[in-house]
């Protein structure tokens, strides 16, 4: 399958960036910086896919959801909101770091609420990714590119509604926090081995940096960066492979990692080019395989649901599947999605440690 287009010129420019990065000062954040944005924010909004939506897929046309048990047996009630865990997500954590309530999803907001909401909103959308083509094939998701139209029209229809002026509407966003975790799903329906992985990283990067500058142009000025999991190590990748003592495909991992080290080298440049702006760069692809490397009592191969996994011919967790008793001893709810724990796990190694999340 080809690669969406891409500006030639654009990825020149990238490339001779990179090319200079070793000489970039990687000197350790201060303490006021340590603190993220100065542990104080207004909103939360989220820019993603499954990894964070909070039940946007809920509302629309698509195979993709989780709007069902075993899916959120553990969340608030014990009842599925359409989060592809077994209870809260990063994004939640994240929230709840800054003493916010859980960001609610987009799509199940009626106009009033959305009038009424200073706090954050979540457009995150299970299966999208940073190309508008990403999918598609199993029904209709919000690419990154919509995501920003739905905000767009947020701060249009709503904000305005809610603050008065201007400036206030402006400082809002300047202090509000812009998550993004999102480009995953590109690996999944358009990388394979026939492709050049530095090429492929170079064009998936070129289309979330205009999306980026079209947040900046919104008014947001800090973001939380989430870079890509290690897709080569999730159950629905290793099941099909064949390596002693549940080994990942370290091929597909170093291709991703080709990309988080293009994105994580890019925030300097794009710290210049936007001198008012944050950024905050979350490293959730070694947090992840340090999870896996390190929890030795823990399943780190197989998901919680479906509790009898097949090898892979299953790649999700349905209706009609039984689910682990104590998700807590799992690193995976289903093939392709974290449980709670890890990403409570996650919030501390961010928040806490402050060792998976760094302001650049």
């Amino acid at each position: 399958m080809g690669l969406p287009s891409s500006s030639t010129p654009y990825l020149l420019l990238i490339f001779l960036c990179l090319l200079n990065v070793s000489t970039i000062n990687s000197s350790k954040p201060s303490t006021e910086e340590a603190v993220f944005f100065g542990g104080k924010i207004p909103a939360l909004y989220v820019i993603g896919d499954s990894l964070v939506d909070s039940g946007n897929n809920n509302y629309l046309a698509t195979k993709i959801k989780a709007n069902f048990l075993p899916y959120g047996s553990d969340f608030e009630g014990g009842k599925p909101t359409g989060r592809f865990s077994n209870g809260k997500t990063i994004a939640d954590y994240i929230a709840i770091n800054y003493g916010l309530p859980l960001v609610p999803a987009y799509m199940g907001l009626s106009e009033e609420q959305k009038n009424n909401i200073s706090t954050g909103i979540n457009y995150a959308s299970a299966s999208c990714g940073v190309f508008i083509g990403t999918g598609k094939l199993l029904g209709k998701c919000l690419s990154m590119c919509v995501q920003i139209d739905l905000l767009s029209e947020t701060i249009e229809n709503n904000l305005k509604k809610k603050f008065k002026t201007e400036s206030a509407l402006s400082k809002h966003l300047a202090e509000s926090l812009f998550m993004t975790a999102i480009g995953i799903n590109d690996y999944v329906f358009f990388y394979n081995k026939l492709l050049d992985a530095n090429a492929f990283a170079n064009t998936l990067l070129h289309e979330f940096l205009i999306q980026i500058q079209r947040l900046y142009d919104l008014g947001a000025r800090k973001f939380f960066i989430n870079n890509l999991k290690p897709l080569g190590c999730y159950p629905n990748i290793i099941a099909n492979i064949i390596i002693p003592g549940g080994g990942c495909n370290d091929k597909l991992n170093r291709a991703v990692a080709i990309y988080n080290d293009k994105l994580r080298n890019s925030l300097p440049f794009m710290k210049q080019k936007f001198p008012d702006s944050s950024f905050l760069y979350s490293d959730y692809f070694n947090f992840m395989l340090g999870l896996r490397a390190s929890s030795s009592k823990m399943n780190t191969t197989s998901p919680c649901c479906p509790s009898v996994y097949d090898g892979g011919k299953t790649t999700s967790c349905t209706p009609g599947s039984g689910s682990c008793k104590v998700p807590q001893t799992h690193i995976f709810f289903d093939p392709f999605h974290p449980t709670q724990w890890a990403n409570q796990m996650y919030s501390v190694g961010c928040f806490k440690e402050k060792k998976v999340c760094q302001v650049v």
